[in-house]
């Protein structure tokens, strides 16, 4: 392998890795409670059911990683409980009880070409879309359920950053939970994983190693007798 090979090589396996390790752009939830169809749509949480309902409000959030925190009720939770309170969220919407609340998230996330694992923690309905992919609804259960993780399999023609929607309802009480990650890492965030940056800095390194023996070696002819 020439040195050109080998340094491209270096930085595609970098770039592939720090779309591995994150999500693209921060992750967008349309929040849907006050509505007059928002209590069917928490208790049918199809994706359609956010054509025509008006949102509450619509912010980022870091990554979709929201627990049965010790107390999470959603009799009692609020809407701010459960999103972490993200930025840009007011005050009315946040204190708003989070029982009989419908959630959109749109974003994207990283896919290895070929099988991809997933693992969806939630209570109550949900369903996750892929738009670009075939069949696109990966996951279709709306109604109300009990804690359950919901894991499955996507394939994906090629490696890079895919859509996605998934539409939530939290109901019938609590606790709310929803986390959702592909291939063992929670979709969100949007810096690479540390063992991502390891592995980029051993190759950068090699590359670095590569370069070095090239400019050494003119030297080490220039010693040999003649």
């Amino acid at each position: 392998m020439n040195l050109r090979t080998s340094i491209l090589a270096v930085a595609a396996t970098g770039a592939a890795l720090a779309l591995a390790g994150s999500a693209s752009a921060a992750i967008t939830v349309s929040i849907y409670h006050t509505d007059p169809n928002a209590v069917a749509a928490a208790a049918d949480a199809t994706i359609a059911q956010a054509a025509g309902m008006v949102a509450d409000a619509t912010v980022n959030v870091s990554a979709i990683d929201f627990t049965d925190a010790p107390g999470n009720d959603s009799n009692t939770f609020t809407i701010g409980d459960f999103l972490n309170n993200p930025a840009g969220l007011s005050s009315t919407v946040a204190n708003l009880k989070l029982n009989d609340t419908y959630f959109l998230f749109t974003g994207s996330t990283f896919l290895n070409a070929g099988m991809n694992s997933f693992v969806v923690p939630h209570d109550d309905g949900l369903q996750l879309n892929f738009p670009g992919l075939t069949p696109s609804l990966v996951i279709d259960q709306p109604g109300p359920t009990s804690p359950v993780d919901t894991p499955f399999n996507v394939n994906a023609p090629v490696a890079g950053l895919y859509s996605f929607q998934l539409s939530y309802g939290e109901t019938h009480g609590g606790p709310a939970v929803l986390r959702f990650q592909v291939n063992d890492q929670t979709v969100g965030g949007g810096v690479p994983e540390p063992a991502s940056w390891a592995l980029m800095i051993v190759g950068f390194g090699g590359a670095g190693a590569v370069l070095r023996r090239r400019k050494a070696a003119p030297r080490t002819m220039a010693l040999q007798p003649t």
